[in-house]
């Protein structure tokens, strides 16, 4: 029996691919006519932040019967950015305002716009921190110069954003190449000497809390010469002061972004009304796996720190619920009407 999926949301399910594949069938073949198959593109599974695309697969798929919703483990934004336009998957996980970039062609992205991407939601605050093996002489930014170190998973927007940043303020590492999981494996070995991963502002990081259970850590942060440096070039980079959320961690300053998702215009309007509005309205189930996201008011952080325009659904959700939408976020459908 031949599956219906429509053809912009094309992705199937990587189990019922394969169990079609051995049965020497169409990976098309075999699957519910009445089920629309979503792929969400998340991040590695060491990071924490899988686990919230994790919970959202589950919750989507278990509260609509007509939804079949699966996670692709990724390099994070920048393969994203990637998939999201080669149709591989139907939303994912981004930063904010760099899905501003990638939308709009701008920064790194000049030329390279994606006019079709457009802003899902946006949920926590998130520091990139700077972490480094503390048995080692790196004591500063600038002592990593020269150093083996990895400044974000491959092809993600934390590797990109470090490596521009650190090409701004003139600091050149011997750059480590790989998965989080390789990062963390040759730091825990002691092969490089840091490494670069996003986290909460209040919680661990899985992955740095792993690192740490076989090397001690000390965290770097950016003076005020550098901040002026990389804002020269980038003004729209955000930076924290805070406390990172591990034990022997003194006050540091951070690049900060926010957590978001973001999808494309292919996600029909009707669908993602109803994403957006599961995600709101059930955000307890969301935060049984994923406690970070408890607290947060997806809906304030969406139409205060939203840089990109929003999907078609979610300003119909949101100006239905009587919200004030800022101009900036208003997608083009939107004014078509």
């Amino acid at each position: 029996m031949l599956c219906r999926v429509p053809r912009n949301l094309r992705a199937i399910t990587a189990v019922a691919a394969m169990a079609a594949f051995a049965a020497g069938l169409p990976a098309s073949q075999g699957l519910a006519e009445d089920k629309t198959f979503l792929t969400i593109a998340a991040t590695g599974q060491s990071s924490s932040l899988y686990a919230y695309h994790a919970a959202q697969a589950q919750m989507l798929s278990t509260l609509f019967d007509d939804l079949e919703v699966t996670v692709m483990e990724t390099g994070g934004g920048v393969d994203n950015r990637k998939r999201l336009a080669r149709e591989e998957a139907d939303w994912g996980l981004f930063a904010e305002p760099e899905f501003f970039e990638y939308q709009r062609g701008v920064g790194p992205w000049e030329g390279q716009a994606q006019p079709e991407f457009r802003l899902f939601w946006v949920t926590n605050p998130l520091a990139y921190y700077v972490v480094v093996n503390a048995d080692s002489d790196v004591q500063s930014l600038a002592d990593l110069a020269g150093q083996d170190f990895s400044g974000g998973s491959r092809g993600s927007a934390t590797e990109r954003v470090t490596r521009n940043q650190f090409e701004l303020i003139d600091v050149a590492p011997d750059w480590f190449s790989g998965s989080y999981g390789d990062a963390r494996d040759a730091m825990k070995d002691r092969r490089i000497v840091g490494l670069v991963k996003a986290g909460l502002f209040d919680r661990p990081d899985g992955l740095i809390l792993d690192v740490g259970t076989a090397v001690p850590l000390r965290f770097l942060g950016y003076g005020e010469a550098e901040i002026a440096k990389v804002q020269k070039a980038f003004p729209h980079y955000q930076f924290a002061k805070l406390t990172p959320p591990y034990d022997g961690a003194t006050e540091t300053v951070v690049r900060s972004v926010f957590i978001a998702q973001g999808t494309t215009t292919r996600l029909p309007e009707e669908l993602g009304h109803r994403i957006f509005k599961a995600m709101v309205e059930h955000q307890d189930k969301i935060a049984e796996t994923y406690p970070a996201i408890a607290s947060v008011d997806i809906v304030a952080n969406t139409l205060k720190y939203g840089t990109a325009p929003l999907h078609i659904g979610v300003y119909r959700y949101l100006t239905g619920q009587g919200h004030a939408v800022p101009e900036h976020l208003v997608p083009p459908e939107a004014k078509e009407d």
